[in-house]
């Protein structure tokens, strides 16, 4: 009898210390999702904020990609770390070209009919399509602590919006909703990608795809509009910067270690931050159930990270 059980000790054993190894890869990947959704959180008020001073949609995204893939593949050139077979070149820049320019544009359309809280918690639908996708394509079913993960996110997300003063019309729901499927597309297809390729230089490539649509597309309707301030520069600077060029590559290396869907539930700590920011900068209310709501996304953050089973990317 001994005997016999001692197969089945041994296993659960490797399985504890494969656990225990992959839990460096964990931490490292969570810690990358959150400085990822803290730099994307900033994105609505830059948002805002050009819109204040009359920059007009085509141009933000035009300078917020532009900028980025000068930056990104600058570093890249730095140290040679660019080159890529045509296959991986051609997709990562049709990923930026179609996937991120597309999505960027519907979640700044959403701006123009809704509030940054609303159109972020739209946005934020994305991890519930994400787990839909890998269901539908790759056959990964997230086993019990990643639902309830996502439940629990969902809610949170819902609870850290505040609607009471909110400015909601049809076509910003239907905008931050589309921008929020179309998200989880790219993310779907972008982890493929990062398998391969660095993620630093995947994200310069879809920056370049990005900045290549929306360039175009501003100077083909003639609305390319520069900055005519020191604050208009600070805020495209800020927008590539802290909104952009960061939490791209953040997000990719993070996808990289921990898989689509747990990067996905982990980022819906992004409506915290940006509520956050809104009380610090912009003097905006803090309701007691924005707070609630903040703990749930918190608490979902640690149950994506108890499941042993490993989700793949």
């Amino acid at each position: 009898m001994p005997d016999r059980d001692r197969p089945q000790t041994d296993r659960s054993s490797l399985a504890l210390r494969a656990d225990y190894r992959a839990l460096p890869d964990n931490l490292v990947g969570t810690a990358l999702i959150v400085v990822s959704a803290a730099g994307f959180s900033t994105l609505g008020i830059f948002g805002k904020l050009a819109y204040a001073l009359a920059l007009n949609l085509p141009s933000i995204l035009a300078f917020r990609f532009l900028g980025t893939a000068a930056l990104l593949w600058a570093w890249l050139l730095w140290c040679d770390r660019w080159k890529l077979t045509p296959h991986q070149a051609i997709k990562a820049v049709l990923l930026g070209a179609v996937g991120y320019a597309v999505q960027a544009t519907l979640f700044f359309s959403a701006l123009l009919y809704t509030d940054v809280g609303i159109a972020t918690l739209l946005l934020y639908t994305y991890p519930a399509f994400v787990t839909l996708l890998a269901w539908l394509i790759e056959k990964e079913t997230p086993d019990r602590y990643r639902q309830a993960a996502l439940g629990i996110a969902l809610i949170g997300c819902t609870l850290t919006a505040d609607f009471s003063q909110a400015t909601v019309a049809p076509l910003g729901i239907l905008f931050g909703l589309a921008s929020g499927l179309w998200y989880s597309l790219y993310l779907t297809f972008g982890a493929r990608l990062v398998k391969s390729v660095e993620p630093i230089t995947t994200s310069a490539y879809v920056s370049l795809g990005a900045a290549f649509s929306f360039t175009l597309a501003t100077l083909t309707i003639s609305q390319f509009t520069l900055p005519n301030s020191l604050a208009g520069v600070g805020v495209i600077t800020g927008t590539v910067l802290l909104a952009t060029a960061i939490p791209i590559v953040t997000l990719f290396a993070a996808i990289q270690k921990i898989g689509t869907i747990r990067a996905a539930i982990v980022s819906t700590i992004e409506p915290v931050f940006a509520v956050g920011l809104g009380f610090v900068l912009l003097g905006e209310k803090l309701e007691g159930t924005q707070l609630i709501g903040g703990l749930m996304v918190v608490a979902s953050v640690v149950l994506a990270n108890l499941g042993r089973r490993p989700l793949s990317s």
